[in-house]
């Protein structure tokens, strides 16, 4: 016991010697050469490894880890002097420090090493730089990717949550205001979901792929949201509701950008009198508007996509578009059309054992270009829906529910490409072949 006493009191007294000699030594620019950032991670929940506090984190700019504190025995204290990395990040405030000397270091933004760091936790831009947007870009390992069409790490699990932040993310007004604006006085919510659209759009990446794990986690811890599997329809809908919530400004661009009116009425039609309206009449304002498949008969494992029945998405508009054939109906009337008109393709039966193997299979066919009520507009994005067999634990067949997989696709004005996002690949798809899939989302933009 007392050997160790000793030896702990040694240990201490190297300690505060270590603490001296580097306090007594003035700040330079050395230390910056043992800054590494390919080992740097700002995607990661901001919370201190050791104490696992999210106050005061610190990020360690040579190996990449959270320490809490600056102070005297705090964990980034202490792990300045016992792996001696000397240059710490403060999370929050962006402020450069060099430890255990506790001094900031001045004039980051005259270093360009610097500079990159702040930027990868924090992308800040001006109207210029928006202007050649999306451009080609190169990561830390010199791979190349396209800033606004970024893959995700953990597709598996948040693959809805990834479609959602893409498809917000090109909706240029919304896609504007997130890049051009600081939102430190919003509420946690507007400033976790700022950063993501900001580093969507970052062309300054460490890597070419991006993760969402943190902000998804505090929609479960803080804002309560149940991230079991849910389709990509719910979550867009919850995340604009809850944006209207947060944030004035962004509620008023996105009623003016994304929200549409349906009048709603009953109409009975007389032999002797031309359609008249029975009951009352509604105007609904949505944000997603819903188009009904087809009745669907799952068929036999082993049948082609050529035996899938097939319908074109001008069909299923006329529901809001056309004259009833029947004697008695609610008529659907579109009196507002938005800037940006999302559809979605019902296809599950919530109410099934199997609502993924039970779902309607069928095939819409569209083009890039849709008129509806004399108004023109452009495809902008495509999310599709993929099914994952789930493997058999005994040898014999899988009884239970398939896996919904889904995957974003998206046009880039700039190159008149489409690109395919799953998970953390990114490919180009022939226009022509989009339907071939299973879609369910689409966001099309009016067209001046």
């Amino acid at each position: 016991m007392e050997v160790d006493n000793k030896r702990r009191h040694s240990e201490d007294e190297l300690k505060q010697e270590a603490v001296k000699k580097i306090k007594s030594q003035e700040p330079n620019y050395a230390y910056l050469e043992t800054v590494v950032r390919e080992k740097l991670d700002f995607d990661s929940e901001k919370i201190c490894c050791i104490t696992l506090s999210p106050l005061n984190v610190y990020c360690c700019l040579v190996c990449g880890n959270y320490y809490q504190g600056r102070h005297e025995k705090s964990p980034a204290f202490i792990h300045s002097i016992d792996e001696n990395h000397h240059v710490f990040l403060n999370l929050t405030s962006l402020k450069f420090y060099m430890l255990p000397q506790n001094v900031q270091i001045l004039h980051d933004g005259e270093v360009q090493l610097l500079n990159s760091i702040k930027f990868a936790a924090y992308p800040t831009y001006c109207p210029k730089d928006l202007e050649d947007f999306p451009r080609q870009c190169f990561d830390l390992s010199n791979r190349t990717y396209l800033n606004g069409f970024i893959g995700f790490t953990n597709a598996a699990t948040y693959d809805y949550a990834h479609s959602v932040l893409l498809l917000i993310s090109h909706m240029v007004p919304v896609r504007d205001h997130f890049l051009l604006n600081h939102f430190d006085n919003q509420g946690e919510f507007i400033k976790r979901l700022s950063i993501c659209v900001k580093k969507i759009w970052s062309p300054k990446l460490f890597k070419h792929h991006l993760s969402v794990d943190d902000f998804l986690s505090y929609l479960k811890v803080r804002e309560g949201l149940n991230l079991n599997p849910i389709d990509p329809r719910l979550f867009l809908l919850w995340l604009f509701n809850k944006i209207c919530l947060s944030s004035n400004e962004l509620k008023s661009i996105l009623n003016h950008s994304c929200k549409g009116k349906v009048k709603i009425a009953k109409v009975e039609s007389k032999p002797e009198a031309s359609e008249s309206v029975t009951g009352k009449v509604i105007v609904k304002p949505f944000w997603v508007l819903t188009l009904d498949l087809p009745e669907f008969s799952p068929f036999e494992d082993g049948n082609s996509v050529d035996d899938l029945p097939q319908i074109n998405i001008t069909k299923l508009l006329t529901k809001f578009t056309k004259s009833r054939s029947s004697s008695t109906s609610t008529v659907f009337e579109l009196t507002r059309l938005p800037q940006f008109l999302i559809f979605h393709f019902n296809r599950f039966d919530r109410n099934s054992d199997h609502p993924v193997k039970n779902r309607n299979q069928t095939l819409v066919e569209f083009s890039s270009e849709l008129e509806i009520l004399h108004v023109k507009y452009r495809l902008k994005a495509n999310v599709v829906h993929v099914v994952i067999k789930q493997p058999s634990t005994d040898g014999n067949a899988f009884n239970g529910d398939e896996k919904s997989h889904w995957i974003t696709q998206l046009y880039d004005n700039k190159s008149e490409k489409w690109i395919e996002i799953d998970g953390i690949n990114t490919t180009e798809r022939e226009a022509e072949l989009l339907f071939l899939k299973e879609t369910f989302i689409q966001v099309w933009e009016k067209q001046e």
